[in-house]
């Protein structure tokens, strides 16, 4: 197990009234880089520098722990945007909250899964409020409601992405960066377009691959993305294949094995796509919104793919994480390099955040439950990720 920064030199002898405080910032930190099941309360006490007995005067369990960061990070935003009176100062109190506070995204999109289901409908009940202050103010400029909902959430994406890469900028440089995206995404207007969503009749079931591996690995990443890697066992993979359990074995040797294989298989396709996007684009420009058109495409269609992209590389041993993370990272390198084959002057640490930004806007709403029916999404999310970029849709 790795071990977790610890924050500064030995420990006081005296018990600092902070040390409840440090604690949630050592865990906070160490659920964000290591994740919830690779960090145990010893790590944590050691990272602050005390006895593991002393972690527990202040939380039960780890669970406690974990929930008691989540509440204090929604705490410590709903005090810094409490005086914010439009959306636009919202949007900025926000992005001094996500540089400050990198973990904040992760914390709630991936760690509070691990939550009691009551905790988890707190935490994203008080999530949605912070939204629909956002929407709200949209709605009041005369924004459909829909609509709004769409710029709404995507412009709290481009804030979230701080969480999803450890990109090293400049902390004022990141807040106006975020701050300007997130303002572009909530200004523009979308396309004009009919978004009502209309009732039909339940499409027809996928065909099941005649390949009895394909159909585990297709059984797989949907559960995975449904309900978590840790909340997934063998047979739980098997009966959703229609293949009895020590038949899986015949396959994949273990449940590691199958979550390489879906990241493996989801990296491959976006890559695919890129090359395509290279292949026919005529510049920078073009290649963008080509890829671009490409992964929101394959987000709307496979969202449980993306959904393992994003939140179950950690539960990877340490080789297949460190390929699966280098692939990943090179993906963005190409983003990030056509960003600035269009814009010279903007250095690679900018381009990588724009992109990681922009990426994070067609990965949170491609995954918002029942919204993949809407009509035109993958147009939509295609052009609000270009607009991160400074780019328009074509």
């Amino acid at each position: 197990m790795a071990a977790l920064a610890v924050t500064g030199g030995p420990a006081p002898r005296r018990r600092p009234r902070d040390r409840r405080q440090q604690i949630l910032t050592a865990a906070a930190r160490g659920f964000w880089q290591l994740g919830y099941h690779q960090v145990g309360m010893a790590d944590i006490a050691a990272a602050v520098g005390i006895g593991q007995s002393a972690m527990y005067r202040h939380f039960a369990g780890k669970g406690e722990l974990l929930w008691a960061v989540i509440v204090d990070a929604l705490d410590w935003i709903d005090a810094a945007t409490e005086g914010a009176a439009t959306g636009e100062q919202l949007l900025d109190a926000l992005a001094v909250c996500s540089v400050g506070r990198r973990e904040l995204g992760v914390l709630w999109d991936r760690e509070s899964n691990h939550l009691p289901r009551e905790r988890r409908r707190e935490a994203r009940r008080r999530l949605s409020e912070l939204a629909e202050r956002i929407v709200d103010s949209l709605c009041a400029r005369g924004v459909s409601r829909v609509e709004a909902e769409l710029r709404g959430w995507a412009a709290l994406a481009v804030l979230q992405s701080t969480s999803q890469h450890r990109v090293e900028l400049d902390e004022r440089r990141y807040v106006a960066l975020l701050g300007a995206a997130a303002r572009r995404v909530y200004a523009t207007a979308l396309p004009a377009r009919d978004r009502t969503v209309r009732p039909h009749e339940p499409s027809r079931p996928a065909l099941a691959p005649a390949s009895r591996r394909e159909a585990l690995l297709a059984a797989a990443t949907r559960l995975f993305g449904e309900h978590g890697y840790a909340a997934v066992s063998l047979t739980d993979i098997g009966t959703a294949a229609g293949i009895a359990g020590p038949s899986v074995y015949k396959h994949f040797e273990s449940k590691e094995e199958l979550l390489s294989a879906a990241l493996a298989r989801g990296n491959e396709g976006l890559w695919l796509g890129l090359h395509r996007a290279l292949t026919n684009a005529d510049g920078p420009d073009d290649a963008l919104r080509e890829v671009a058109a490409d992964y929101a495409d394959f987000a709307v269609r496979d969202p449980s793919q993306i959904t393992v992209l994003v939140t179950e590389m950690l539960n990877l041993s340490d080789e297949a994480r460190r390929r699966v993370r280098r692939g990943q990272r090179e993906y963005v390198e190409e983003w990030a390099s056509l960003l600035r084959q269009r814009d010279p002057g903007l250095d690679e640490p900018g381009a990588l955040a724009a992109v990681h930004a922009a990426l994070s806007v067609i990965n949170s709403l491609a995954r918002v439950h029942g919204l993949h029916k809407l009509p035109g999404l993958t147009d939509d999310l295609a052009g609000m990720a270009l607009n991160v970029l400074e780019l328009e849709g074509g």
